[in-house]
């Protein structure tokens, strides 16, 4: 992986040396054109996002140094383009398969619902090595609210995995696991209603009702609303 944004900014080189990506605009001006791979970005547009509160005259001109210099900083496309490419005031920046953590993310979570009903153990890898790509907020050095936007969405998709990696446990027979990631996903969002549901209920299938009535009313406590569900 050699661009990661779910998490801080991280970009690496083949050999597995980190580049230096300075801080402010440089590492903005990344950011945002990992937000759209392979995609073609006005100047006006990056330059709105680096600069919000600056109105330019001339944003290719004011971006340009940052971008050569990017292109210095950052892998080579393949082993000789530079990685960003510029045409008519517009900028794209060019990722292969497998290079970009939050697309590898996103074909982890694919693939392990499309084996989820009849091959629950590859479903689980899949969303266990999609979970281990998530570093924390992605995007976060930008406010936009595409970056925002778009941040939300990987986030719910992170959730929507770790419930069916719970799914795929289950499925195994893995209950004991199961357990231990729910507590773990509880700690780590207590408002989250699903999870405590999700605990509960693995917690009574598992035949242990003093504990799910424990999670029950731990969960009243931590979410502030009384919990729809039968063991207390």
């Amino acid at each position: 992986m050699l661009f990661r944004v779910l998490g801080p900014l991280e970009v690496v080189h083949l050999d597995g040396r980190k580049a230096d990506i300075p801080a402010g605009a440089s590492e903005h001006v990344l950011t945002t054109l990992l937000l759209r791979p392979n995609t073609w970005v006005s100047a006006d547009s990056l330059a709105e996002t680096v600069w919000p509160d600056r109105t330019s005259t001339s944003p290719a001109k004011e971006l340009w140094p940052y971008v050569h210099d990017l292109c210095r900083r950052t892998p080579l496309f393949g082993e000789t383009s530079a990685r960003i490419e510029s045409m008519g005031g517009r900028y794209r920046l060019n990722i292969g398969e497998g290079e970009l953590d939050s697309v590898v993310f996103e074909q982890l979570v694919h693939d392990g619902r499309a084996l989820l009903s009849t091959d629950p153990a590859s479903a689980a890898h899949c969303f266990r090595a999609a979970a281990d790509l998530w570093r924390g907020a992605p995007f976060s050095s930008l406010t936009t609210y595409h970056s925002r936007t778009e941040a939300d969405r990987l986030t719910r998709l992170r959730w929507a995995a770790l419930d069916h990696l719970v799914d795929a446990l289950m499925a195994l027979d893995h209950t004991a696991s199961s357990v231990t990631l729910l507590q773990a996903l509880t700690a780590e969002d207590p408002k989250r209603e699903r999870t405590w549901l999700r605990l509960v209920e693995v917690l009574t299938h598992a035949g242990r009702p003093l504990e799910a009535a424990a999670a029950s009313r731990k969960a009243a406590r931590e979410v502030g609303a009384p919990m729809p569900w039968g063991a207390r």
